[in-house]
């Protein structure tokens, strides 16, 4: 197998048990919109990764980790609607990466695989740095499991109990944040959301306890990420769309059978 080959299949097996479960979290908390917008954020921290030279991770992570800080200050004001903050953030710094690149790009820079994903040029530091992210991530969710999901699926049960919501609503966010930093080789800036809403989604359908939901949304995740990157290298399209395109045909094939999801 050729290596390039081999680290593409490693990157879309550790990115889609991240995305799968933490995605389970962005449907129950109905927080679709607010992974869209970091996604669309994403753009600014390739861009500022590029200009600064630290790196596209480097700048994703600190870029994620302020903009969602910001979201969670100005929604704590209460001063303006949730959806309207996400929406003006959204576009600003979709606004502001895409003058930045045009300013400081090169004739090297590949703009299609920014926004869309080429996770065929995926290097061994990449897969190192996907793999730190999955123990990572991994951890938080194992060690504030009960506490994530009481937040969750009953806040003010969870409030009432004596825990922090806004602490738990950034170490969350901060997870998202990570995620997106590592998903953009794989479905480009702006596919992110779908590896996040689209196998929980699926996994909905089959599942009767959080913890179900979680590996079927997982497993779902890596087969139709699987799926999408043996169409990829087959015909030759563009990764991103393809892993959209099989999530897709799962998520119609999904509603043909009788739901057993979750109230």
């Amino acid at each position: 197998m050729e290596d390039f080959i081999l680290r593409a299949i490693l990157a879309a097996i550790g990115i889609s048990i991240i995305a799968g479960s933490l995605g389970c979290f962005v449907i129950w908390k109905r927080m679709s919109y607010f992974s869209e917008s970091i996604s669309h954020s994403a753009l600014l921290g390739v861009s500022l990764g590029l200009v600064s030279g630290l790196g596209l991770h480097f700048g994703l992570i600190v870029v994620g980790v302020i903009f969602a800080i910001l979201i969670v200050v100005l929604q704590q004001r209460k001063f303006l609607s949730n959806d309207a903050i996400l929406g003006i953030f959204s576009h600003i710094s979709l606004s502001l990466g895409v003058v930045i690149l045009a300013l400081v790009g090169s004739a090297n820079t590949d703009y299609f695989a920014l926004l869309f994903g080429d996770i065929l040029s995926i290097t061994n530091q990449d897969i190192a740095w996907i793999y730190a992210v999955l123990v990572l991530v991994g951890t938080l969710l194992i060690v504030f499991w009960q506490r994530l999901l009481l937040l969750t699926l009953n806040e003010d049960l969870g409030v009432a109990s004596g825990l922090n919501k806004l602490r738990y609503q950034l170490l969350f966010m901060l997870m998202i944040a990570l995620t997106v930093s590592v998903s953009v080789q794989i479905v480009g800036v702006l596919l992110i959301t779908s590896l996040l809403i689209i196998p929980p989604a699926i996994a909905r359908v089959f599942s009767r306890s959080p913890v179900q939901m979680v590996l079927f949304s997982m497993i779902t995740s890596v087969v139709a990420v699987a799926i999408g990157l043996s169409g990829s290298m087959h015909y030759d399209i563009a990764t991103g769309p393809t892993i959209v395109i099989a999530l897709g045909a799962l998520f119609i094939a999904s509603q043909l059978f009788p739901s057993k999801r979750l109230t």
